[in-house]
């Protein structure tokens, strides 16, 4: 299977590298950067004592990782969901790699124990941060006996020393071997009426060149911008909190509404096709919400950059901006005139403001939002037009860093579906996506209802949308 992405020149020396540290790594590149497929393309290297591989990461990105091992390595993996394994035999013809989300893995752990794996890739590894929880204990026990180990985050390495400790001992026991000399000589001790706090950072440069010396690739956009594209799109699929729900939504529309709004159900008989996919649309963005908030919730963590959210709803913005526990602003259609200059100043000017939500029509035109370089939609639009006028808001005349644009989209939904024409009539063969023709949304929405009725569109493994 020939590969569908090659590794830019930075992440070659990626790989060299994990092969220096023989494959128990920490490898903290900024987001964007390709951290997932440096690990695939490292698997790929060594699939003969490599497999199986386990994958452990957040549940909004599981599905995201079965798309970026098909594109780097071609290979399809196994995604677990639930917390019942398979009882009995195993099951016959286990694929090589198998990924799975934090939440789930202490179920799990006994049944892929059984498959006797031979390397582990922990993603967003300060999720392990600390040791007595039961996914930190899962994973001690998964990677026991486990000769390859990549721990991935693009965490600032030096700001938060504690959160590192755990998969620092499980990478390199014998370079950390004992929590208490570490905090004490790491983590800035402070002692208090309640105890020992270690949040801080102390003698950071010696422990930056032990990581170095021990364990670390690390590499930072500013440092490879020359190898990167000026701008990226790129859609992540993620779960449903109930696929029941929407599966009774998406089979018999009628009865499933009847059961929300039966005035609504009689209405909707007489025009099915247009409320449908409306009420579908907006039924995947609602079970996609507790996804979209890891997304963020893990973003902002993972860097101390600045994000753009798109929607369309205005209760999708209001839930997301709920949730978040940084401080942001919000931008729809009712902030006009003088909030709405000020929200905007308030993002670009206001280190301390890391988010600003907003209305994908009301917010996706006129202003400038060149503080952040990622931009995350959480719903799509009809017009592709409308994502290429939003992503610019970030990708403006004299911009000199790679702006990154992610499509969160609800997998195997009327969204996914959606997203997918949009990418056809815009001309482009991969997720990553640079912009091309733009065609009547009124064409988008008759190939839609076709695809919703008709099941015209799978959704195969093109490249585009798994």
């Amino acid at each position: 299977m020939t590969n569908t992405i090659k590794p830019y020149p930075f992440q070659i020396e990626c790989l060299e590298e994990i092969e220096w540290f023989n494959g128990r790594v920490l490898v903290s590149l900024d987001m964007g950067l390709g951290k997932t497929a440096c690990a695939a393309w490292y698997w790929q290297r060594h699939k003969q004592d490599a497999s199986p591989c386990i994958v452990v990461c957040p549940a909004s990105v599981k599905f995201n990782w079965e798309v970026e091992v098909w594109k780097a390595a071609g290979v399809k993996s196994m995604v677990l969901e639930g917390t019942k394994p398979p009882r009995g035999k195993l099951v016959t013809k286990i694929p090589p790699i198998i990924i799975l989300n934090y939440d789930i893995l202490q179920f799990w752990v006994p049944w892929l124990k059984k498959l006797k794996p031979k390397m582990v890739v922990l993603d967003e590894v300060q999720n392990i941060a600390n040791p007595k929880t039961k996914r930190a204990r899962a994973v001690r026990s998964l990677c026991r006996g486990v000769g390859k180990l990549l721990a991935l985050s693009g965490t600032p390495i030096l700001n938060r020393p504690i959160e590192l400790f755990n998969p620092l001992n499980l990478l390199r026991r014998s370079e950390f071997p004992g929590a208490w000399k570490f905090m004490q000589r790491y983590c800035d001790p402070h002692f208090t009426p309640w105890g020992w706090e270690y949040k801080g950072a102390s003698h950071v440069d010696e422990f930056h060149q032990r990581l170095v010396d021990s364990c670390l690739v690390r590499r930072r956009k500013v440092d490879v911008l020359k190898d990167l594209p000026k701008k990226s799109r790129i859609v992540v699929p993620l779960p449903l909190s109930s696929v029941a729900e929407y599966q009774r939504a998406d089979k018999d529309f009628v009865a499933w509404l009847m059961g929300i709004d039966p005035d609504k159900a009689k209405r909707a008989a007489k025009a099915e096709a247009m409320t449908r996919i409306g009420y579908l649309l907006r039924l995947a963005a609602e079970l996609k919400l507790p996804y979209v908030h890891e997304w963020i919730a893990n973003f902002l963590e993972d860097t101390d950059e600045k994000l753009v959210v798109f929607a369309v709803h205005w209760k999708v913005l209001e839930e997301l901006q709920s949730k978040c526990k940084y401080k942001s602003v919000l931008i729809d259609g009712s902030i006009t005139g003088r909030a709405r200059y000020n929200a905007v100043n308030q993002f670009q000017t206001d280190n301390k403001v890391r988010v600003l939500f907003g209305n994908i029509k009301a917010a996706g035109v006129g202003i400038t939002l060149t503080a952040a370089h990622t931009v995350a939609t959480a719903e799509m639009a009809w017009r592709p037009a409308d994502h290429e006028q939003a992503d610019d808001r970030c990708y403006r005349i004299g911009t000199t860093e790679e702006v990154n644009c992610y499509y969160l989209v609800a997998r195997n939904t009327v969204e996914q579906k959606l997203c997918k024409i949009i990418q056809q009539k815009q001309g482009v063969v991969s997720s990553v996506l640079d912009g091309g023709k733009m065609l009547e949304d009124t064409d988008i929405y008759s190939q839609l209802i076709g695809s919703v009725f008709k099941g015209t569109l799978d959704h195969g493994r093109d490249g585009k949308i798994p």
